[in-house]
């Protein structure tokens, strides 16, 4: 990036609605050891089973969590875009990470180092609980998001990740007034986590009803209406 200073990364930190609760001065002396790093695309940031040493904020591109599975096949857990922050839990404890995280285009990220952010609670102890809520609040989505995925239908489970994708703007954009999601159906299957035979057929019987309409890696939502009630298991449009 053209420009690196203090203040550049002041302002990064600034748009960061965790952080945003510390103060200037907080954030002034987080910005002396924040470095806004450039990785390539397929750069992995953190491995399964490492202790991460650094937080991380998105600034421009798109990082992936993710997890092997048994039998080869990779679960999704989530694609993470900018403004998004990851391995915040290192704020607090020194823990082997539970999956990989690695960029899938070029990505611009503030890096700060986790060892430095606890010495800043150390010498400001009250930060510390404006954090926790923030963590439980993450904590309670990723087990509702597990619950989900292992006692739904498919169908459920893909009308539900294909919402939650429409709530993240570096995700989606709106053509004709329709939500149009930039996704291949192998990584949709690697999200719910099911086969990507199965997504496909469920697809195909939502286009055949005007649900959404799939095309050579963009999914348009044609029925929104009609998609949420299949997400609140309220439709007969369920593939087991």
């Amino acid at each position: 990036m053209a420009e690196n200073g203090a203040e550049v990364r002041v302002k990064q930190l600034n748009k960061i609605r965790l952080f945003r609760q510390f103060g200037q001065d907080t954030l002034s002396e987080m910005a002396k050891a924040a470095i806004i790093r450039r990785v390539p695309k397929n750069k992995v940031l953190t491995h399964l089973g490492d202790i991460p040493r650094y937080i991380y904020y998105i600034i421009h591109g798109k990082v992936r969590l993710s997890v092997p599975l048994s039998d080869g096949r990779e679960f999704i857990f989530s694609d993470l875009g900018p403004g998004d922050t990851f391995d915040l839990t290192r704020l607090f404890i020194a823990r082997h990470s539970n999956m990989n995280a690695a960029s899938i285009v070029e990505s611009d990220l503030l890096q700060i180092e986790a060892a430095f952010m606890a010495s800043v609670f150390d010498k400001h102890p009250d930060l510390a609980l404006k954090v926790i809520p923030y963590l439980c609040q993450a904590t309670h989505d990723a087990q509702e998001r597990v619950i989900h995925s292992a006692s739904n239908a498919l169908s459920i489970r893909l009308a539900s990740t294909l919402l939650r994708l429409t709530e993240t703007p570096h995700s989606t954009a709106t053509v004709n007034g329709a939500q149009r999601i930039h996704i291949s159906q192998t990584d949709l299957a690697a999200m719910i986590p099911a086969s990507r035979a199965k997504v496909n057929r469920c697809l195909r019987e939502w286009e055949r009803r005007y649900l959404t309409q799939y095309d050579h890696g963009s999914l348009t939502i044609l029925n929104r209406t009609a998609l949420e009630s299949v997400a609140l298991g309220y439709s007969r449009l369920t593939v087991q």
